[in-house]
Order: structure tokens, then sequence, then C-alpha cells
């Protein structure tokens, strides 16, 4: 039986991973596991960081919630909070909104966003996180003012990008789908963008599962072919939910990443579930719903490990029996 398309690409997936597999060494690093913790709202950073740590996740990702100078994280408390538990920054995600962005056509909305993400690259440095992600355009306006947003949305990255050199952090844009954003909603659109900026410090991606459902061919298709320009991987299910309750093949992913990888560089998978539903971000700035969150790390947490568990001791027997390939 003539195999489906989307199989035909999780059959060139398997075969790069065995392929892979066969230079990686006794002590090869697992795929860094990290959490996106805006998702938990306005909950105190040292709760956030007491739930991570129990589930044994080890890297945050930080809500860039330093809106001004006088709002958001402090470094020497944040780090300290961190450091009792045993967890590391490895970016920040970056807000990019209606009020500021770099795609706007109005300047003033243009200048908050580059104030605002200078002081998220400074927050960033002082925090030890290596990157800072946003979207090409605000996320909440799915509609175009006009043909000109990409162009100008590089335009106005390049006015951050020195900022981001200086702080040493790598600035990494996220495809995001055309239900939440006007521009930018594959990876190959971001890596058009990103040609524009033609910086080194904004020349990387940032994928998301749920988006990349959205606007590619193939997940694991599309990391083989461009995930060496990704530096962190957003992660929930096809539903948004947790990992493993939904339809995604999470086997298929972590296998795509191996085979790139992913795991040895300063790389990061970031659990970003935030339920279903158009629009996740209202809770943002609400009081979080414990108990909800708690079973939302462990689910995810204990999916991830459990099915890199199983990829890495899969033989190629097995793997090319279940992805119907043929051995050769």
């Amino acid at each position: 039986m003539k195999p489906q398309p989307f199989r035909v690409h999780d059959q060139r997936v398997v075969r790069a991973f065995v392929e892979a597999r066969r230079g990686h060494t006794a002590d090869e690093p697992r795929l860094k596991f990290g959490w996106s913790n805006w998702g938990f709202g306005a909950e105190d950073l040292a709760v956030s960081a007491d739930r991570l740590a129990k589930n044994g996740v080890r890297y945050i990702e930080l809500h860039g919630n330093l809106y001004s100078e006088d709002l958001g994280y402090k470094p020497d408390e944040t780090l300290r909070i961190l450091g009792d538990h045993g967890i590391t920054v490895s970016g920040i995600c970056g807000m990019v909104t209606p009020n500021q962005e770099f795609a706007h056509n109005l300047p003033h909305v243009r200048a908050r966003a580059i104030e605002y993400f200078r002081r998220q690259a400074r927050f960033a440095q002082a925090v030890g996180g290596s990157y800072l992600l946003f979207g090409a355009a605000s996320v909440g306006r799915p509609t175009a003012f006009d043909s000109y947003e990409v162009e100008r949305s590089a335009q106005t990255m390049k006015l951050v990008a020195d900022d981001f050199a200086a702080a040493g952090i790598r600035g990494a844009v996220e495809p995001i789908r055309p239900e939440e954003t006007s521009i930018v909603h594959t990876f190959e659109q971001a890596l058009r963008l990103l040609d524009l900026v033609d910086h080194p410090a904004i020349s990387h991606l940032n994928g998301d599962l749920y988006h990349m459902l959205s606007g590619e061919l193939h997940i694991g298709a599309t990391i083989l072919d461009h995930g060496h320009r990704m530096l962190n991987l957003h992660m929930a299910d096809s539903n948004r939910r947790a990992l493993g309750h939904g339809l995604l093949d999470l086997d298929v992913i972590i296998m795509a990443l191996y085979a790139i990888g992913y795991q040895r560089g300063d790389n990061y998978c970031s659990a970003e579930p935030l339920g279903a539903g158009g629009n996740p971000y209202a809770a943002m700035n609400l009081p979080p719903q414990t108990e909800k969150l708690d079973e939302l790390v462990r689910v995810s947490a204990e999916t991830f490990r459990q099915r890199e568990e199983e990829v890495l001791g899969a033989s190629d027997e097995e793997l090319f029996a279940l992805y119907q390939i043929d051995s050769e």
C-alpha cells in the first residue's frame, strides 16, 4: 500500500535519525527541556520555580515582562530565586503587541518596541540568558496595515540588532499562524525576513509546534531542512495542551532534533502549552490556576522524557517497522 504524504516525510526523518545516531557517543547529551513561564500568568516566580524543580525542569524561558524600567523581574532577585531551585535561564520570550511592534505603520509604536527590546536584551544578559525571541509583527493583529510590513519590520529590527550584539544575546524570529499575526507564518518566510535584517545578532529562528502545525507542510521535515537556524522550540500538543494529550507525533520531532545534532548546541525545547482557543493571552496577567498548572507541567515533562527514552532506546528495526520502512 502506497504511504500517505505525511508518512513519506516521517520516513525521511527516521532514516536521518538512524544515520545520525550511528555517530552518537556513550555520553551523548540529551535535549534541553525547559518551560516558557509567561503562561503561568501573574504567579510569583518562586512558586513557578518550585513547580519546575519538582518536575526536574532545569531551564526556564522567562516572560519578557519589563514593560518599563519599573515593571517586571529584577536581575538579582531572579537569579537568587532560580539559583535556589537549580534552574538556569535559557532565554526571554519577547511580547509583541499592537502597542509595541516592529512592523507597525506608526513610528511611535515601533519606537516603543525598540525601547522594550533594548530592556529585554540588557535583562537577558544580566540573568545569563542566551536568546531573545519575538514575532515579526504583533500577536493579536492578523490583518495587515499594508504590503510593506515585512520590510518595515526588518528595518526596525536592525535598530536593535547592535544592542543584542553588545549584550551577547541571540535574536530569534518566531513564525506565528496567520490567525494571530499579519506576517511571517512559516520558517521560509522568517528566513527571508532575516535575510533583510542581515545582522548576525538577529539571525535565528524560534520554532513553535502549534504554529508549525498550521504553517509547515511537515514539522519533522522542516526541522531537518531549517533546524540549524533554530535555537528554541516551543512545545505543546496538537491542541495546544500538555504533551501527550493530543495527536502530535512527538517521536518524529525528537528524532528530527537528534538528526540535526540539536542536542549538542545551546538549543532548547521549551514547553508552552497554552490551552485550546483563539486567545490564550488573556490569562497572561491574571492569577494562575495552580492545580491545573501543576498537572500541566507534570504531564508534559513526564511525556517528553518518556518519549525521548523510547526513541533513543528503539532499535533501527523497531523504528523501520513502526514507520513502515523497508530495511535495506
